[in-house]
């Protein structure tokens, strides 16, 4: 997050969302008017998204999104990508597959040799270990970045079942979180598994800390500090409705732009429940994760309070009926792995998939991630004919 120069306090004056909006104009003019300007149209509009006869915020279209791995980030992931697709951005993607470093961090030179490489970067919203400098240098300091966190105990028993740790480790995730302890990661047995995972403190992992660091409460405490100032909003899986109404915000996106399927979600029955001796040992082996966790999520019920209690909820209910609505004019039905194919089969036969009618924007909408990086990668090609 680029600090806004002239020794304002911008965020105490306008609080956190409105010094974000501020936060592109001050590159361009004094910070001084810019914070009479957002906070008189921030009176005039009752501090609201409606009402007032200007507007409050400009939509953002340089946007740095950290997928994270099994946090609901598929879904707001589709968002970007349908989102950036309708209004012609362009997007930060490998030349093939769907990551960008998966035990490095991110580097602007693994995309040097891309055939899209001169055409510019507004979204960047792929599997990556998060290099904050490097990403940036590519959107620029005006970017708004983004992410999402979810229980680290939950998150662990969904990455165990859909990576099939069970038939690596051959043991069930009971026995395997007696097994461990706080000195033992088998890390290296995990990064074995491919796809970028590594399994212990796995959010940490994909915001970039080492996982050497990932043992000291000092270095955990300097990368916690160092994402809160670095993210604009970061989300919580399991209040995903709430975060795609502030994310709507954040963005100055219309509600609309936020409808979605649950993408890349597990049937019922693949969902291991855990007794709560299971859940508390891997907690404890889980630790740097549940303070990152713990700490965002504190941040998170902060951002909701200072929305508004009423006109979150009043949101909310829009929201769910907007998806409503889409999801019966799009006809929509969940299908599995062997009976679907194309771009809607899903990633594995765990995961549920969907069948749409025709209508560009419900296929898009239940589009696999890896066809539509296909789609977008190859409308980048034809783009970067005509530069």
């Amino acid at each position: 997050m680029a600090g806004m120069s002239g020794g304002v306090g911008v965020g105490r004056v306008l609080g956190i969302a409105a010094a974000k909006r501020a936060r592109l104009f001050c590159y361009l003019l004094p910070c001084s008017l810019i914070l009479i300007f957002v906070a008189a149209h921030s009176r005039m509009s009752g501090g609201g998204g409606g009402g007032g006869m200007l507007p409050m915020c400009l939509p953002q279209t340089k946007v740095g999104f950290l997928k994270m791995h099994k946090c609901a980030s598929s879904t707001v992931q589709n968002i970007l990508f349908r989102y950036g697709e309708a209004h012609d951005l362009n997007f930060v993607l490998p030349s093939k597959n769907n990551y960008l470093g998966k035990e490095v961090p991110f580097n602007r030179t693994q995309i040097a040799d891309v055939p899209w490489s001169g055409i510019g970067y507004d979204i960047f919203a792929v599997h990556t270990v998060w290099n904050f400098a490097e990403v940036q240098a590519l959107l620029g300091p005006a970017a708004t970045f983004i992410s999402i966190v979810r229980d680290p105990v939950d998150l662990f028993e969904s990455l165990y079942t859909y990576a099939r740790w069970d038939q690596l480790f051959k043991m069930s995730l009971y026995r395997f979180a007696r097994a461990v302890s706080l000195n033992t990661t088998r890390s290296q047995d995990f990064l074995t598994v491919g796809a970028g995972y590594s399994g212990h403190n796995q959010m940490l992992h994909d915001f970039g800390l080492p996982e050497k660091d990932s043992y000291s409460v000092a270095k955990v405490r300097k990368k916690i500090a160092d994402i809160e100032q670095e993210f604009d909003l970061v989300m919580v899986a399991e209040d995903l409705d709430a975060s795609l109404v502030l994310l709507s915000e954040t963005l100055c996106w219309p509600l609309e732009a936020m409808v979605a399927l649950p993408v890349n979600v597990r049937f019922p029955q693949y969902k291991q429940p855990l007794d709560e001796q299971t859940r508390a040992l891997l907690r404890d082996w889980l630790w740097a994760d549940q303070m990152l966790y713990q700490h965002f999520k504190r941040l998170f019920h902060r951002r909701k309070h200072e929305f508004g209690e009423v006109r979150l909820h009043e949101a909310m209910q829009r929201l769910r009926k907007l998806n409503h609505a889409a999801r019966e004019m799009c006809g929509v039905s969940e299908t599995n792995f062997d009976n679907s194919n194309g771009v809607f089969r899903p990633s594995n036969n765990l995961v549920k998939g969907y069948e749409v009618n025709h209508v560009t924007d419900c296929i898009n909408m239940a589009r696999s991630e890896l066809s539509y990086i296909d789609i977008l990668r190859n409308k980048q090609v034809e783009k970067a004919k005509n530069v």
